[in-house]
Formats: C-alpha cells, structure tokens, sequence
C-alpha cells in the first residue's frame, strides 16, 4: 500500500472539514481499528416501488496510513502523516489515481494524486492537489459513512478495556525468563540497535521480562517482544506478512537503517518487480540483501514457521554472534 509523502509538517493546501468528513471521524477510525485496508462492498439501493436499483458511488479499497513521523533521507526530508488512502484500482504501487485525507497538526485536507508505474515515492509531495470536485467529495463521504460501519461498537471497545486490565494480572503471574535468554535478547537489541536512543529502554524491558511460551493470548516471548517493540515505534526485530509490498520491505530498512545507524543508500526500487509483486517474490529479499551487503550490512532472518518473515538488520561484522543469538532464544537461524 502506498504511504503518503510531504515536504514538511503543514497542509499543503486548505483545511476541510463538513459534516462527515471532520477529525473526529478520523480519530474514532484510528482509535479503533489496527487494519491496514479496508475493501469497501457497493450499496444497493432502491426506489419507492422497489423498481430501480443502483449503488451508492463508493471506493472500493481504504488504506489506512499510519505514519505521523518524519523521515529523513538522501532523497531529501519528508513527512509522512496519519491518512486514509481510497482508490477504486490498485493498479501499482502508487495506483494510477487515489485520493487521501491527511491529519497535520489537529487539521486534515483532502488531496487526489496521480500515480503509476513510473512514480517513484519521493515524488509523491509534489504530484498531490487539492480535491474541490463535488461528487468526489460525496464519493469520499459514502465510503467513510460505510468504513464507520466495520468499526468495533462501542461495547467491544469495553470490552478491550476490560482485557487489558485482566492482562496486567495474568503478566503478573507470568514464569520468568531463563537468564541465557533474557542475555540473547539483549545482545540482539545492543548489536541491531547501535545508535539508537532508544536502545537503553528496551535493554531495561528485557531486565524485567518474563516468558510468554505459553501464554494463551501471545503463545511465545518472541511474539511478546515483537509487540512491545512496535507499539514502542523500535525498529529492532522486524517481521512483514507475506503478502506485504516490496514498498514495505523498502520502507522498514530504510527506518531502521536511518534509526539505528544513521546512514542512508540506494535499495532496490519495487517498481522493478511489476504491480502485483510482493516480498514473497523470487529473488526480491535476496536482491535487498545484495545492496545491504555492498554497504556493510545484511538481514538475517528468524525461523518462526509461520507464514510471515520476521529478522533483524545488522552490520556484516555481527553475523555469528546474531546466530548464536537467535538460536539461544530457540530459534533457527536462515539468511535470504
């Protein structure tokens, strides 16, 4: 799915707000999903009689962007805020035309852009208008009104509360951790980390941690590590479905490569691997692994037996110590 670029933190053109389409809506859409799409069925309607049908004009896919963060690279500064993404046609990695709403700074506007198989994202701010048509508005404002219906009601919502609270008793109860773990753990996090501010955080949540293998709701440690590390915004141990873009793929290297050690080179662009392409392709993590290891770094992957990928991002030097230390937390080591 393809994220939304800026120059800068400020709306490129007027703040839009009505009826249906206002922050509030957007809030209550992020406070209360963590879907990444939403593929939006056409409503039918009728006439009095029940003669005549037709179907209320509506997108039929809804990403939603989580971003909200700067991103600086040697294509230059950008920011990339929270947005709703529709487009009827996924057609590449930026579809030939999609429209967005974008949060910045307590505001949202309404853009269009056009994309297409030659657009490379870092074009992307200067490509996006503002969107006065009408009739995309009411198109816009149906598939909102639609999305709304596929949110948690509001009992579910209390209900998530009420497990978070049961949680924090069961983490209480929770094993501790073998020490020989716990230290693999954070030699990972000190080797994948290194100039990352946040590296002293999470070598002090490994301190405390506790062992999830059996747990009902995580099953192992390592998916509770993973989920302390995304809510944390760390980019550390990192993990894509299957189905994920080369995009993706492209965006958590870059992230990781700029967070925890300041540099920045050319990878390979996912518009080479065609439109319908995914990081499951022949070739597509062996070809990223290729340019990181021209600039002195590689990934090394974690065998969860599952259908995504989870591994970490390091410099070549540490490869055996990571083996080891993948292994320790009982996992097997692979490369791509």
């Amino acid at each position: 799915m393809a994220r939304i670029y800026y120059h800068e933190e400020r709306l490129s053109g007027h703040a839009f707000e009505n009826e249906v389409i206002n922050v509030k809506l957007f809030d209550l859409i992020f406070e209360n999903t963590e879907t990444n799409g939403y593929d939006i069925k056409p409503i039918s309607t009728s006439s009095f009689f029940g003669l005549i049908k037709s179907k209320n004009n509506t997108f039929k896919t809804v990403g939603v962007s989580r971003d909200g963060i700067n991103y600086n690279t040697t294509e230059g500064n950008f920011y990339l805020p929270k947005a709703l993404i529709f487009y009827d046609n996924n057609d590449n990695t930026f579809p030939s035309e999609f429209y967005f709403i974008a949060k910045i700074q307590d505001q949202i506007e309404i853009r269009k852009c056009s994309g297409g198989k030659t657009v490379k994202w870092f074009q992307i701010p200067d490509l996006h208008s503002e969107v006065k048509d009408a009739k995309i508005i009411q198109k816009i404002e149906n598939t909102l009104l639609e999305l709304k219906k596929l949110l948690p009601t509001t009992q579910k919502a209390v209900i998530n509360i009420n497990k978070k609270k049961d949680k924090v008793k069961v983490e209480e109860n929770q094993p501790l951790l073998n020490k020989s773990v716990k230290e693999a753990y954070q030699a990972l996090a000190k080797i994948c980390l290194g100039m990352n501010s946040k590296e002293k955080n999470v070598i002090e949540f490994f301190d405390t941690l506790k062992n999830y293998d059996k747990d009902l709701e995580y099953f192992t440690t390592l998916n509770f590590v993973i989920d302390f590390l995304e809510q944390n915004d760390n980019s550390f141990i990192l993990r894509l479905d299957w189905k994920a873009d080369i995009e993706d793929l492209e965006w958590v290297l870059k992230s990781a490569l700029n967070d925890n050690f300041n540099v920045s080179f050319d990878l390979p662009n996912p518009g080479d691997y065609g439109k319908n392409a995914s990081v499951s392709f022949d070739n597509v993590f062996e070809d990223f692994n290729k340019s990181l290891k021209q600039n002195g770094f590689q990934m090394s992957f974690i065998d969860t037996q599952s259908d995504e990928y989870v591994f970490l991002l390091h410099k070549l030097e540490d490869k055996k110590e990571v083996e080891n230390s993948i292994n320790e937390i009982g996992y097997k080591y692979y490369e791509k």
